[in-house]
């Protein structure tokens, strides 16, 4: 029944348009963790319900459609568990679409999730450097104008991306046809 039995669309609406419109929430149990998790709608017009869930979580999956690439809820989904501080993970979705519906050759796809993965780097390097920008104001404000290199401290540059498929912080999947991997590399 994967990707065929919408168990947390519960609503009329959400099973006939196969779409999320309220968040749920369902416990599961793997070996001895209890994870419980919360699906929540991906559209703009849900934005309250994206806020209320991040609250109530340890961590983000943030599905990321692999034919229509980053949107903008995409966008406010990574803010939101940037401000909850919550470790996000892109799931990159319907990989089947690509060849099925898109007929892209194999170079093709992985220059598109590769792609993917830049812009969604490109917004977490966003934020890093928004933090980092406001933590500098913050020091020189409290020096009180008296600024010279020897009372800043030295912050070390994050070159490296945040998500790598290397790392296996990126999952790739079809939730349609229930198959996913985590790395593009052995």
């Amino acid at each position: 029944m994967a990707g065929k039995l919408r168990f947390m669309d519960f609503l009329d609406e959400e099973q006939r348009r196969a779409i999320t419109t309220k968040s749920s929430l369902i416990a599961l149990k793997f070996r001895d963790c209890s994870i419980n998790l919360i699906d929540s709608p991906g559209r703009m017009d849900f934005c309250s319900e994206v806020s209320t869930a991040t609250r109530m979580s340890d961590g983000a999956l943030v599905l990321v459609d692999a034919v229509e690439g980053v949107h903008i809820q995409i966008h406010a989904v990574l803010h939101q568990a940037w401000i909850e501080k919550l470790t996000p993970c892109p799931v990159l979705n319907k990989l089947d679409r690509l060849i099925s519906e898109l007929e892209l050759t194999r170079m093709e796809a992985y220059t598109r999730l590769l792609r993917i993965v830049h812009e969604v780097n490109g917004i977490m390097s966003g934020y890093k450097s928004e933090k980092y920008l406001s933590d500098v104001d913050s020091r020189l404000a409290s020096q009180f104008g008296e600024v010279g290199d020897e009372n800043l401290e030295f912050v070390e540059d994050d070159e490296e991306d945040t998500f790598q498929p290397k790392k296996g912080n990126v999952v790739f999947v079809c939730a349609l046809d229930g198959w996913r991997f985590r790395s593009l590399c052995t």
